[in-house]
């Protein structure tokens, strides 16, 4: 074998490694947290830190405190995770639900959860288990990967598909109105042969953000459906509140410009709804008949709000 070349003294391999000094992640002393991690489920490598005394698990949208697991098995409020009474751990208690609470295969009302045990509820499973600062970071960024369009900051279409069709039937159960949204930002082609691809990301990654922000306090959820499209649903909401809804959108959109790097762009937004049950009963119905009014409000003129 050849002897190996030396190498030259101006090599990078041969500068002096960079003395780097932190808090030493490896001690024993490094605080651990409890978490839950979804393992198979909706959200599938998501984690919920539990930083309070209790917390609920189940599907109901609106409670305090809840992890919501979108699994049509799992009750409304189906268990709770909190301290010991001793302080020391940590319990999971059934809330009497209609399927039970599962733990390491065996059906309980309440016991004491050992680090790495794992939680089944309907098809969701649940896995116990403690996080450092280091796996915290490394579940943080894995959940923004698999659930989070990093565009936006909303739901990818996999999470959304999956919460609104969890919506629709609890809407349709409990007979109460439903609106599906389809919006589509208007001349991006335009602008990104104007001021380039840049410009256009930046847009529709400002207004993705400004439709979550708006729909959040109505409980809604909204995801980019793809490019520069966007989808949404919104329970509690009938035509009236959904056309009224639709223009605050549209408004939010085109009252305020997109800024980047001292550019300022003002991109509008059509929309186009329909409601549940008049519209359809099923996310592939009334999704396809938003679609259709989407068109519609393209042929008025664009930057409009349709039914």
């Amino acid at each position: 074998m050849a002897p190996s070349m030396p190498l030259p003294d101006d090599d990078p391999l041969l500068q002096r490694t960079t003395v780097f000094r932190t808090r030493d992640l490896t001690s024993a002393r490094v605080p651990r947290m409890p978490v839950l991690v979804v393992l198979r489920g909706v959200e599938v490598g998501r984690r919920y830190l539990l930083n309070e005394d209790a917390l609920v698990v189940g599907r109901h949208p609106e409670r305090a405190q809840l992890l919501i697991v979108s699994d049509q098995q799992v009750s409304a409020v189906h268990c709770r995770i909190e301290r010991s009474a001793a302080g020391d751990g940590w319990d999971i208690l059934d809330l009497q639900s209609t399927n039970g609470t599962f733990l390491e295969g065996a059906r309980i009302e309440r016991a004491a959860l050992r680090d790495g045990a794992r939680i089944v509820l309907g098809e969701t499973v649940l896995k116990f288990t403690f996080h450092d600062e280091v796996e915290a970071e490394f579940h943080q960024t894995v959940d923004q990967l698999m659930n989070i369009d990093d565009l936006t900051g909303l739901p990818v279409q996999r999470v959304y598909q999956q919460r609104v069709q969890e919506m629709i039937r609890g809407c349709i159960a409990g007979g109460r109105p439903l609106a599906v949204f389809m919006m589509d930002l208007d001349g991006l082609k335009k602008l990104n042969d104007t001021h380039g691809h840049l410009v256009g990301g930046r847009s529709i990654g400002v207004i993705g953000a400004r439709l979550g922000a708006l729909l959040a306090p109505v409980g809604g959820v909204v995801s980019r459906f793809g490019g520069d499209e966007f989808s949404a649903c919104v329970v509690d909401c009938d035509a009236d509140g959904a056309g009224a809804l639709g223009e605050r959108m549209r408004a939010a959109v085109a009252d305020e410009a997109v800024e980047y790097n001292s550019l300022l762009v003002n991109p509008t937004i059509s929309i186009g709804f329909a409601c549940a049950p008049a519209a359809g009963r099923t996310l592939e119905s009334l999704t396809r008949r938003a679609d259709e009014a989407l068109y519609r409000a393209k042929a008025a003129g664009r930057n409009c709000v349709r039914a």
